[in-house]
């Protein structure tokens, strides 16, 4: 009875939407995106923000594939005032070893109405709503899709004298039988005047009433706890950062070598989550690379891979070559311009390698063509092994940039080392210059999709004729892969002939001494 009364006070609190417009950063805490204790809300962090953080989770608020206490950890980027994106991982034990894995889901909220003075803010989003080797979100059956959820949601702010209160109403989509996930949800959130850092939060979730408190300490960091159900406790710590907004400058593009030799010190991380008795396969190496200019348009670049550590088995072990190439870049008519690149690249790939590209002289649009013939180059046991070069692969590309949101979309046709042929798509956004992007490809009948980023290294040197530095970027890749199949086929691998590309705007806009 108490919580019928407690469920029926927030949603008749939630149904009085007006007033005042208010800008706050609050954020469903057990799940990593916006919202209150456990369930979403109707409020965007600021544009670009990025959150990561954990969570612990008891069993009670678990699914029942839960026995046992677990936690969470999750990574968070409002890629647009009216998007964002989570990405998260929830450990779990593994039944046939009892070693602990993860189970991963995404999250994605759109926002097709922002609050205003009588209106709410309206949000649409979804959690866990793919899952491995399965892109119909309404099968009931397969999958591990334990935390999914389709749902709308509206808040609505009211301010007196510095105070704020949040309201939020919502519910689930019931878009498959067995989601965990189902009703109506509603919640209020208190910010005091006095202690703004301070927030006070009470919800139902369709299925618990919880009570909580977050404090925000030193600008960038949050804790929080509440209690589930009045049964137990649960809680957790969040990093939040919002780049400033600006756009590019040109002119920062790093200037060519003039002649200097330089040793870039290239940090290396690999995490695989692939494995039923790890949580990663991981490897940590360093990889300094000698890069020197030789004459117009040409660059020498050797590296060497020394590992620091890792937790598998192969050639991870080995001190091993890198990237090993010798390049020509040259100008075309009509301000197109190419590169040759002959020697070892990455992804234990040797050959030869053709670049062309055209962009429009207002740079809105880019076109390219890549070829390539490659062997195996593989270090195991201490021994260098190559191939013939006999695997042909290729991508034609067009790049669009948009102006607004400083943007690109990505359309690339590829034809993969392996002889697979796909499409990809991608769509990044420039914050300055850290480069967040997503991507979506099918290839050989199977899909897969991800996220990728690069970020500024410092420097220092500049003045030296023979100077040592880190990269000027550092860029990973998630893939997700969908299932054993994508592995085994080595559907969509690809190579790189140099260790510094990626897909920040110096790297697209810089031409070297052509």
């Amino acid at each position: 009875m108490k919580h019928r009364i407690i469920k029926k006070t927030l949603l008749t609190i939630g149904i009085s939407l007006s007033i005042v417009n208010s800008h706050l950063s609050i954020a469903q805490r057990s799940l990593g995106v916006s919202g209150l204790l456990n369930i979403p809300s109707a409020d965007m962090q600021e544009d670009g923000t990025f959150m990561a953080g954990g969570n612990y989770l008891p069993q009670e608020m678990l699914p029942q594939e839960w026995g046992y206490n677990s936690g969470n950890y999750f990574v968070n980027l409002t890629f647009l005032p009216f998007m964002e994106v989570a990405y998260r991982c929830t450990l779990l034990k593994v039944e046939s070893t009892g070693k602990w894995n993860q189970d991963r889901s995404v999250s994605l909220r759109l926002r097709p109405l922002k609050e205003g003075k009588w209106w709410p803010s309206v949000v649409i989003g979804s959690n866990d709503l793919l899952t491995t080797g399965e892109l119909n979100p309404f099968l009931d059956s397969g999958g591990n899709r334990y935390f999914s959820s389709v749902y709308a949601v509206g808040t609505k702010h009211f301010g007196f004298y510095g105070h704020d209160i949040g309201v939020t109403v919502g519910g689930h989509v019931p878009f498959r039988s067995r989601s965990e996930n189902k009703g109506v949800f509603g919640g209020v959130s208190y910010r005091p005047a006095f202690l703004k850092p301070l927030e006070v939060m009470a919800e139902y979730d369709s299925k618990a009433v919880n009570m909580g408190v977050s404090a925000r300490l030193f600008d960038h960091f949050s804790l929080y706890a509440y209690c589930y159900d009045f049964k137990t406790v649960a809680g957790g710590i969040r990093y939040e950062l919002t780049p400033r907004q600006r756009v590019f400058n040109p002119d920062e593009v790093r200037m060519p070598w003039d002649g200097r030799v330089e040793l870039v010190l290239y940090p290396q991380i690999t995490l695989n989550n692939s494995w039923l008795d790890k949580i990663y396969g991981a490897v940590i190496n360093i990889a300094p690379a000698v890069e020197a200019r030789l004459w117009k348009g040409a660059a020498f670049t050797g590296q060497v891979i020394l590992p620091v550590w890792n937790n598998m088995v192969g050639q991870m072990d080995y001190v091993r070559a890198g990237v090993l190439t010798l390049s020509q870049e040259f100008g075309l008519p009509g301000g197109a311009f190419g590169r040759v690149t002959v020697g070892n690249f990455t992804n234990n790939r040797m050959g030869a390698d053709l670049k062309l590209r055209y962009a429009t002289p207002d740079d809105r649009w880019m076109f390219g063509v890549e070829g390539g013939v490659t062997g195996s180059s593989t270090f195991y046991e201490g021994k260098w092994q190559v191939s013939a070069w006999k695997r042909v692969s290729g991508a034609a590309e067009v790049r669009f940039r948009e102006r607004r949101f400083n943007m690109d979309f990505n359309l690339g046709v590829h034809r993969y080392i392996y002889g697979d042929y796909g499409v990809r798509v991608d769509c990044i956004r420039h914050f300055g210059r850290t480069t967040a992007g997503l991507y979506a490809m099918y290839t050989g009948g199977e899909a897969n999709g991800g996220f990728h980023f690069a970020v500024p290294l410092p420097q220092w040197g500049k003045s030296r004729k023979v100077r040592v530095r880190l990269p000027e970027y550092y860029q990973m890749e998630y893939s997700g892969q969908s299932g054993l199949e994508y592995f085994r086929r080595k559907l969509g691998q690809d190579y790189e002939t140099r260790p510094d590309e990626s897909n920040s705007v110096p790297y697209d806009r810089r031409r070297d001494d052509l």
